[in-house]
This record gives structure tokens, C-alpha cells and sequence, in this order.
């Protein structure tokens, strides 16, 4: 994963979950990235070529991805083609609340990448996402908008399991592994301006720190300390972006020593924090 950008769902959006419409003009730039949250995206148009890990796929419209958590990827889009894609960011924990005993979406969204993470719809298949993404639009509720999202989401799920599903169901342990890590994300995400211990994680999931340890490395591959230090310095970069100064941002992110935040930030994003910030 060295040669991608780790976003993370804490610096892109503040619920858990994002929606957005997206084509060439306002087209997500970051090239090869990951991220710790899963993705879908439905496309309404002929894209361009989409990667994911060493996998290249070329995307017509029809075309649903399955994007897995901590797998690189990128979309090389056709600049002479105009395209509509739909974009649904997601996170664990809210997958897995979405989910029933007899349809657990980590059926299709889990190991994703190992599997064809692209599905084409058919006429019919893609006509009820389009009546669905129809309904999006046209959301104009000065309340409760979010709520009509979800629901609008929970049907979207519903099409896509219906549509990817393909007869592997995810075992006990993988999704009792499923929910450890959902847990770890969400106390990460929760206080990563404080201090955060393997011990504390640990406890946090009533598991021993080797296991602790051994489980987000083999789901993320990386360890627990290098998520968390790429957390906090990926959301630094984008309050550096938004204005504030670097000494607060690094505050801000549970960075205390200013010698080793500058350190850490220029190892991951390849630049000092100044010169990120003259850049912006």
C-alpha cells in the first residue's frame, strides 16, 4: 500500500455513511487510494478503466463496483465521455446494523476483492436502481432527509444483495471477526485525539492484544499503530487544508510532540507540514 493515500471515513464524511452523485466535472481525483470503509458504485455511464489492487476492469454503464475495505483502487476516467456514477460510502458498523440472519451483506461486500468485485446489471436489474437514484434527486425535505436516505440506502442494499449475492454465505467467525473490527474502527474514530493503547483496544473487545493485533493486521494489512498514526495524520492534512494552524491541527489529532508529528507527517504524506501548507 505504499504507493496509495489512505483516506480515511472520519476526514470524508461526518455520518456514517456518504452519498454522492458524481461525473467527469466534479470526479473524485486522489488517484490510487483505500480507505477504512466499504464503497458501491453504481455507474451510469461508460467510466474508463477502474483498478483495484493489480486488477484493471473497463466500466460500462450498468456496472456495479464492490470496493472492500483497505484495498487500493482508483477510477481512470474516459475525459471525452460525460458519465454519472453513484457513490455509496458506508461503514462497518452500519452494514453490519443493516444487516438480518438470513441476509447478511458482508455476504457480498466481505473479501469483495477476492472475488469479481465488478457485477453488470442487465436492462431490467438497472432500471430499479435508476428508479431509485430518481427518488435520491429529488429528496426536498427541509426534515428528515437523512432518515428518507437511509431509507433509500436499506433499499439499495437490498437490489445489491439481491443482484451480487452469490450463494457464499460469510461464516460465524468471519463475521464474529467482522464485528471485532467494527468495534476497533469505532473507538479509534471516537479517540484519536487521546492517547490510544493496544491494552486499551484490547479491552475495549475483551480479546488478548497478540489477538487483537493479529486480527487487524490479517483484515487490513497493516498493524494497529500504523492505522492510527495514518488516521491522525490523513485528518491533520485536511484541517492543515481547511486553514488551521499546524500546531493546532496536530493537537487536534492527539499528536502532543510537534518533533514527531512533523516526523510522521512527512514519512506518510511525503512533504513537511509547512510546505503542505504553502501548497494549499
Amino acid at each position: 500500500m505504499s504507493s496509495s493515500l489512505f483516506l480515511s471515513q472520519r476526514s470524508l464524511y461526518e455520518d456514517d455513511y456518504s452519498c454522492i452523485l458524481r461525473n467527469p466535472q466534479n470526479e473524485f481525483n486522489y488517484g490510487l487510494h483505500y480507505h477504512d470503509f466499504y464503497e458501491c458504485v453504481l455507474y451510469l455511464g461508460n467510466a474508463g478503466i477502474f483498478r483495484i489492487e493489480d486488477q484493471e476492469y473497463l466500466i460500462k454503464r450498468g456496472d456495479i463496483v464492490l470496493i472492500d475495505m483497505f484495498k487500493p483502487h482508483t477510477l481512470t476516467y474516459n475525459k471525452n465521455y460525460f458519465y454519472e456514477r453513484f457513490s455509496l460510502s458506508i461503514n462497518l458498523s452500519l452494514l453490519i446494523s443493516f444487516s438480518t440472519s438470513r441476509s447478511n451483506l458482508l455476504d457480498v461486500f466481505h473479501n469483495c476483492s477476492d472475488r469479481l468485485p465488478v457485477y453488470h446489471l442487465s436492462q431490467e436489474q438497472l432500471q430499479k436502481y435508476l428508479t431509485l437514484l430518481d427518488k435520491y434527486r429529488k429528496i426536498k425535505l427541509e426534515n428528515g432527509k437523512d432518515i428518507l436516505e437511509k431509507a433509500l440506502i436499506h433499499q439499495l442494499l437490498a437490489y445489491i444483495y439481491s443482484d451480487c449475492y452469490r450463494g457464499r454465505h460469510i461464516d460465524e467467525k468471519e463475521a464474529q471477526h467482522a464485528q471485532t473490527i467494527a468495534a476497533l474502527l469505532k473507538y479509534i474514530n471516537t479517540h484519536l485525539n487521546e492517547e490510544i493503547t493496544l491494552e486499551q483496544l484490547a479491552a475495549e473487545v475483551n480479546y488478548s492484544e497478540y489477538y487483537v493485533s493479529r486480527l487487524f493486521r490479517k483484515i487490513s494489512g497493516k498493524t494497529l499503530t500504523n492505522y492510527i498514526q495514518e488516521k491522525r495524520i490523513e485528518e491533520a492534512s485536511c484541517l492543515i487544508r481547511g486553514g488551521l494552524p499546524i500546531n493546532q491541527a496536530a493537537e487536534q489529532v492527539g499528536f502532543n510532540n510537534y518533533s514527531y508529528f512533523y516526523k510522521t507527517f512527512k514519512k506518510i504524506i511525503g512533504c513537511n507540514p509547512a510546505d503542505y501548507q504553502a501548497r494549499y
